[in-house]
This record gives C-alpha cells, sequence and structure tokens, in this order.
C-alpha cells in the first residue's frame, strides 16, 4: 500500500484524455510519455520445440496484463470508449502521464493504519480534519475513468493544498516518532508549491494543485 503525491493543475489532468483528438500542443508529448515503458505486444507463439521454450520464458518473465500498451496509449489521447477490462490499465496510464507532466512527486508508503494514526496526531495539534491526509482522498476528482476498488484519487486545489501544509507545520510535534520524519518531508515538499505556480506560470500553464493516488490491498 502506498500513497502517491503529484503537483499538477487539474485542469492539465482532466484534458490528457482525448487530448490528440482536441489537437492539444502537448499531445505529442503526452503520448511520448505514454509509450514509455509499454508491454510489448502479443508475439505469434512458435511451433514445435521452440513453443516450449517461448512459454517457459514468458512463465519467467511474465507480463502484467494491466500494464498499458500502444492500444491503450492511442484509445486513450484519441478520446475513444475505455473497454471495461483496460480500465485499469488506463488509470495507470493516466497516472503515468501525471508523472510525466507533473511539476513534482512524493510517495508516503502508508495503508489505512498509518493514515488514521497521522490525522488522529494531526487533529490533536489542531489541524482540521478538512486538510488531512483522509480528506484529501474523500474529495473526488473531476477525471472520467471509471472507479476502482483498490485504488483512491483525491485532489486538494492549491490554496487548500497551501492551507494543509501550514496547518501540518504547526501541529508536527504531535506526530508519532515514526511518521514525523515523513510528515516533514511531505511538508518541505509542498513548500514548493509557490516556486512551481511561477514556472507554471512562465510556461503559460496552470499552477500545481495536489492530485493523490492510493493503492490499497486487492
Amino acid at each position: 500500500m502506498d500513497i502517491r503525491l503529484y503537483a499538477i493543475g487539474m485542469d492539465e489532468v482532466v484534458t490528457m484524455y482525448g487530448a490528440a483528438a482536441e489537437g492539444a500542443p502537448e499531445a505529442t508529448q503526452l503520448r511520448e510519455i505514454g509509450e514509455r515503458g509499454c508491454r510489448p505486444e502479443a508475439e505469434e507463439a512458435p511451433r514445435g520445440l521452440g513453443r516450449f521454450f517461448a512459454r517457459r520464458t514468458r512463465t519467467l518473465t511474465e507480463v502484467d496484463p494491466d500494464e498499458p500498451d500502444a492500444d491503450d496509449v492511442e484509445a486513450f489521447l484519441t478520446g475513444d470508449s475505455i473497454a471495461p477490462h483496460r480500465v485499469r490499465a488506463a488509470w495507470r496510464l493516466q497516472e503515468r502521464l501525471i508523472a510525466g507532466r507533473a511539476w513534482g512527486s512524493f510517495s508516503l508508503p502508508y495503508g489505512t493504519q498509518d493514515v488514521d494514526q497521522v490525522d488522529f496526531a494531526l487533529a490533536r495539534g489542531g489541524v482540521s480534519a478538512a486538510v488531512g491526509l483522509r480528506h484529501l482522498f474523500a474529495s473526488t476528482t473531476p477525471i472520467s475513468l471509471v472507479s476502482q476498488h483498490d485504488l483512491v484519487v483525491g485532489w486538494h486545489d492549491h490554496d487548500r493544498a497551501h492551507q494543509m501544509a501550514e496547518s501540518f507545520r504547526t501541529a508536527l510535534d504531535e506526530v508519532p516518532t515514526e511518521q514525523r520524519d515523513q510528515v516533514v518531508q511531505l511538508v518541505d515538499w509542498l513548500d514548493q508549491l509557490d516556486t512551481w505556480a511561477e514556472q507554471a506560470a512562465a510556461a503559460g500553464r496552470p499552477r500545481p494543485d495536489l492530485i493523490g493516488f492510493w493503492y490499497l490491498p486487492r
């Protein structure tokens, strides 16, 4: 289980789907990001003894069927409908595109119990639940992909992410020792939002929001 956070404008994220069809200027870069690391296309199985060795090779180097392939990238960027059995791959592709365009990223190896412990400790320090970690994932994103039971995606806009950092900083002494260093690093990471906002303005992009992917056990 882990939480992966990205600093990127939500307005950018929601226009990634169908970007090529809309002629978006960033579509070429999105395609390059999406195709990076795509799983290989299935090859025709050899005959005879070669089939046996190919089967053993595939077993030893099994490719995750939920990894996006070139067809998934094409469907996503052209805005085609996503087949039900490719929704998980589409979410992985969505995160890959976000990661490739984000101004920064941060991860926390937190499961449900860790999140609750941190939020409870921060609440003792006066932090409102509205800016807690769990509330981040209660704020449903406008991303249009069908939800997955083992993935929660949430977000805070730029100003709320700022408020989150400032609130966390005031209550750091309440956070359990085993989690304090990670929360301090999170606050330091969020402190870069203003710098990234300036860079985004110079590049003609929206100022970054905070978007989180939280992976839960299947």
